[in-house]
């Protein structure tokens, strides 16, 4: 048999009042809870805690005594507990451990967090970036309080936050001939040598993507970080889709490039802010919190190329 917490603390109530009455009035319950507690412990470890005389209370025996100082060391422990977690909840200091996938968040993640770590200086921040299963896998492991992630099939372990939509769009050299328009389609790229990201899951995604232009179509390279695919194009080897840009920024190489939307395309990727579900600690909140203010000011929009009809 298991004693409960509440019965634990009943026979702590009897034991130091010495009565089985008083620890009821005390824990404000009917006496016989207080009598099946104490029998609930006495059958639990086997032993006799009290000695009972009539109209004079309970005494406890030596082998209560041993208990009642350990039961007493137990709540007393379980007691600090609730408060330490309580504090690590509603207090913005500590550590907090995000992982992303988003190859150009080091263009957004430095801006967002800096206003917190200057209101917040005692506050450490820890980043890691995955691919999108094992990112999921380490907010539900434990392993990060925060993740960014494209959001695409529900999750029931995570509770997920929308961030931003980012649409598909073609990379190019921005001497390219198609660099001179406003949008390009799908059938016009796939008439193209072709840079793929190969990473897990957007693999699949722009090939399917490119499959739509409805004509075969030569992968030039692949390679699985955004950068190395951005200086493939910007090197005049091939044109490619991604769904988020840097601000402005000339590819490793040092050659411009270009980001034309996909006209007529509704194609693109959500995403989110995702965190293991019930209360969140307010360091975690206020993170989630300036996340969703920076991509909803105009600061935020940068990192999309707005899709054309």
């Amino acid at each position: 048999m298991t004693l409960s917490l509440r019965a634990m603390r009943y026979v702590q109530a009897a034991l130091q009042k010495g009565s089985i009455s008083a620890a009821a009035d005390a824990m404000n319950v009917a006496p016989s809870a207080i009598s099946t507690a104490l029998a609930q412990a006495e059958d639990t470890f086997g032993m006799a805690l009290v000695t009972r005389a009539r109209a004079k209370g309970i005494f406890p025996t030596a082998a209560g005594r041993d208990v009642q100082r350990r039961i007493d060391d137990l709540l007393e422990r379980y007691e600090a507990l609730l408060a330490d977690v309580s504090d690590l909840r509603a207090g913005v200091s500590g550590s907090l451990a995000i992982g992303y996938n988003a190859p150009i968040a080091p263009a957004f993640f430095p801006a967002i967090t800096a206003q917190l770590l200057k209101a917040h200086p005692e506050v450490t921040l820890s980043f890691s970036e995955g691919d999108n299963m094992s990112i999921r896998a380490g907010l539900v492991d434990g392993q990060f309080d925060v993740i960014l992630f494209v959001e695409d099939l529900p999750t029931p372990q995570i509770a997920t936050r929308p961030l931003i939509f980012a649409p598909t769009y073609c990379l190019c050299p921005a001497d390219h001939a198609l660099a001179q328009k406003d949008a390009v389609s799908i059938p016009e790229i796939v008439r193209e040598p072709l840079i793929l990201l190969d990473r897990p899951a957007a693999r699949s995604y722009y090939m399917e993507l490119l499959a739509q232009g409805g004509a075969p179509f030569r992968i030039a390279a692949t390679a699985n970080s955004t950068e190395m695919v951005r200086s493939l194009v910007a090197q005049g080897l091939g044109l490619s889709l991604l769904n988020m840009r840097p601000r402005d920024m000339p590819a490793y190489s040092g050659k411009a490039l270009r980001c034309l939307p996909l006209a007529g395309a509704t194609n693109g990727v959500l995403l989110s802010l995702g965190c293991a579900p019930g209360p969140t600690r307010q360091l975690a909140q206020i993170f989630m919190d300036a996340c969703v203010a920076f991509f909803e000011g105009p600061d935020g929009a940068e990192f999309i190329v707005s899709a054309q009809r």
